[in-house]
């Protein structure tokens, strides 16, 4: 088909237009999920890990049975109310940070959700917390009580975090910045995410355009070989975005050095690969 074209007078230049415009729709696709899809797609998992959480939670507490599917505690209640949610005659055990166990007893109590700081509690009324059971316990008494549990615990080696810079949209990651210290350990992390959600979705357009030259000098080789040097040429590439990464990560290099190296390294690349394919100074080739 090159051999074809050529003979029509068609040169590289003539036939960019419809490459072009197929990278630059996934470019914009790219860009799209890297600015809002992540934070969008990170927020539906977590609205569904904690849906998840509240049933586990709910469907634990079993009247009459000792539950300890929450990590920490240990969760006796007498009689439970799926309807209203209430649950009577409370038996919690907690262990405590210091390793001192807690025993909480109340009459009454609710299984909450509080969405603004994503925690899931008991709040629990008109009862008493019993320490040091073994020598002189010490009693405390309350007209409520709410009582913490960790998604964490409650979904056992399931990570929650969103705040985590790689599940955040781009505006917050740019709010982040500038609303935080140069000193903090995590202002590194959030400057790198933000030059990789541009830098990436950039890498399909440059990676694209610099693949279209590189068939035109490989026209004369087995289809074998050209994707194998293709593909070679793309594993390049990741190698020097984790190794820029990696040195970013180190501290030894700025995360805009380090993670737009690679994408520099390539446009020069490309140039100069189309700049040879379009004089036709080279030909490569396995034919005979």
């Amino acid at each position: 088909e090159l051999i074809a074209l050529r003979s029509g007078g068609i040169s590289l230049k003539n036939i960019l237009p419809s490459p072009l415009m197929f990278l630059l729709g996934i470019s914009a696709i790219n860009f799209f999920i890297s600015f809002y899809g992540i934070s969008w797609g990170m927020d539906n998992f977590n609205s569904y890990l904690i849906d998840l959480a509240k049933k586990k939670a709910r469907l634990s507490l079993k009247p009459g049975i000792f539950n300890r599917e929450i990590r920490g505690f240990t969760i006796y209640p007498q009689r439970v109310d799926e309807e209203k949610g209430e649950i009577k005659n409370i038996f919690i055990e907690q262990k405590n940070v210091s390793g001192k166990n807690l025993i909480i007893i109340s009459p009454k109590g609710y299984l909450k959700w509080d969405p603004e700081n994503k925690i899931l509690y008991f709040s629990i009324f008109n009862g008493k917390i019993y320490q040091g059971i073994k020598m002189q316990p010490t009693v405390l008494s309350f007209s409520r009580y709410d009582l913490k549990l960790d998604l964490k615990k409650v979904l056992k080696n399931i990570h929650i975090d969103s705040n985590d810079p790689k599940f955040m949209s781009f505006k917050n990651i740019k709010k982040h910045i500038q609303h935080i210290s140069h000193n903090n350990k995590n202002y590194i992390e959030l400057v790198e995410e933000m030059h990789k959600r541009i830098a990436i979705p950039l890498s399909c357009l440059i990676l694209g355009f610099f693949s279209i030259p590189l068939g035109w000098l490989l026209e004369g080789m087995k289809k074998f070989y050209g994707s194998v040097i293709i593909l070679f040429m793309f594993f390049v590439y990741y190698l020097l975005f984790a190794l820029g990464k990696s040195l970013v990560e180190g501290g030894v290099l700025h995360p805009a050095l380090g993670i737009w190296t690679p994408n520099v390294v390539f446009l020069f690349l490309t140039l100069f690969v189309f700049y040879i394919a379009e004089k036709e100074k080279i030909k490569l080739s396995t034919r005979d």
